[in-house]
């Protein structure tokens, strides 16, 4: 059985039996109790680390709960820390989408889009985007424990912090590590927007940062999908969590390839393959575009279901 890293850091209630606890590598994402009364409690990392509360696998579950489809349409709801990193990254990733969709047909994206200018304007737009989406999920996780706290009832035990240092848990790991992606990708798409340069110029100040950047996004999708699955891979279409972690790598596979096609030749004055470069970018932004979307059918579905367990586990004096 691997370390407890990365657990909730307040001890669990006395009496409460360790089943087992999961991961990959040293990391622990599931943890598995046995309650007082014979019923199971797991906790997740992603869970945990998305707000979305511990997951009661007793009663709650005995009940037959289903997702309700009023999640897929939850467009509104800016009290929510996830609702504005899921529609930051969308915005970010429609933007990714389009400007290398207009380097791709030129003739359909209309006249505004010929200009160079403006779509290396548009990809940079789209960085800044990325990167205060990245910032928020890093934030997220970095306060996980305090607003499982709060959520709770309890006092947290930890005060508020806008950065910390914790590679040893997966989720804060993935996090960071996507951040510091989405850095890059601001460096590498603000110099494209800088006068024009020779080939070993555009392969330091543009295609470095690209490569590393799209690296970093690879890395951080990987340890999502490790994060989710408790183990090296799973195949789960049944679940929404799956679908987002499972999009978002294809997405970071294409920025990947992207990054590999835009290198520039010693002498050369454009990239090795413009075109294998907008569409693989165009096929990573929309990637990203669903993956950011799902985000948010997600967090509505786990705080229907949080609500109603809690509800099942009230006194019925105290119900309705």
């Amino acid at each position: 059985m691997p370390a407890l890293h990365g657990r909730p850091p307040l001890p669990f209630p006395a009496g409460w039996q360790l089943v087992t606890a999961e991961g990959a590598g040293p990391f622990v994402s599931r943890i598995v109790h046995r309650l007082p009364d014979g019923s199971l409690h797991t906790w997740t990392s992603r869970r945990h680390r998305k707000g979305h509360g511990q997951q009661g696998t007793g009663q709650a579950v005995a009940a037959g709960l289903d997702r309700l489809r009023s999640a897929w349409f939850t467009v509104w709801a800016p009290a929510r820390l996830g609702w504005w990193i899921a529609v930051l990254f969308m915005v970010g990733s429609a933007c990714f989408a389009l400007a290398s969709f207009a380097g791709l047909a030129p003739g359909v994206s209309g006249n505004l889009f010929r200009n160079v200018t403006v779509i290396n304007a548009v990809f940079f737009a789209g960085s800044v985007f990325f990167t205060t989406a990245g910032y928020l999920q890093l934030l997220e996780a970095t306060n996980a424990d305090r607003r499982a706290s709060l959520a709770q009832g309890e006092p947290p035990q930890e005060k508020f912090r806008w950065i910390a240092w914790r590679p040893g848990q997966i989720g804060w790991l993935s996090s960071f590590i996507q951040f510091v992606g989405t850095l890059l990708f601001n460096v590498n798409t603000f110099d494209a927007l800088l006068p024009a340069h020779d080939w070993l110029q555009q392969d330091l100040l543009i295609w470095t940062p690209d490569i590393i950047g799209s690296i970093c996004f690879l890395v951080a999708s990987w340890l999502a999908l490790l994060e989710f699955c408790h183990g090296y891979w799973c195949r789960q279409p049944h679940s929404l969590s799956w679908w987002i972690v499972i999009v978002n790598l294809l997405g970071s596979l294409a920025f990947m390839v992207s990054a590999i096609f835009a290198v520039v030749l010693p002498g050369a004055a454009n990239l090795f393959d413009l075109r294998i470069v907008n569409l693989s970018t165009c096929i990573g932004g929309v990637c990203f575009l669903c993956g950011a979307y799902l985000l948010l059918p997600e967090m509505a579905d786990h705080t229907a279901l949080a609500a109603k367990e809690e509800s099942l586990a009230k006194p019925p004096a105290q119900q309705g």
